[in-house]
């Protein structure tokens, strides 16, 4: 399947929500309930197209990356693909670039949410913390 990623815009803030809440509704239903305008404005006050990629099939976006660097590592704060477009390898093409390109990347997902975590377990991600409701992962290079 061939998609492209792109950067986003102020203008992305919309349609990244409506992915976000196509992809996590019915997980952060399981955890305490879904509201609205609630993860909306969650989202907008967190929202900086800096940090995020829409990605693309034939310019239709399918999903979008969330990621913000610091000294230490990178954070993948959201990895969304719609439902429809998952288990096709997209994510798993995204990760390995990513990989190749940080030797340390962090990330959390939500306890309810055992695909993703199976997901990158699999990539070689390992939980080395437990908050309430999600797992911290991390991919660390191994020094050779």
């Amino acid at each position: 399947m061939i998609f492209n990623v792109r950067n986003a815009t102020i203008h992305d803030l919309d349609l990244t929500f409506e992915i976000k809440k196509k992809a996590l509704v019915e997980y952060l239903e399981l955890i305490g309930g879904w509201n609205d305008y609630a993860q909306y404005e969650f989202h907008k006050e967190h929202f900086n197209p800096n940090h995020f990629q829409l990605i693309q099939i034939s310019n239709e976006p399918i999903g979008y990356l969330e990621t913000e660097q610091n000294n230490e590592f990178l954070f993948l704060a959201n990895l969304m693909i719609l439902k429809k477009f998952q288990s096709k390898g997209l994510g798993k093409i995204i990760l390995a670039d990513m990989i190749k390109n940080h030797l340390k990347i962090e990330l959390e997902v939500l306890k309810v949410n055992f695909r993703a975590k199976y997901f990158y377990e699999d990539l070689g991600f390992e939980v080395f913390e437990e908050k309430e409701d999600v797992f911290r992962m991390k991919f660390h290079a191994k020094s050779i």
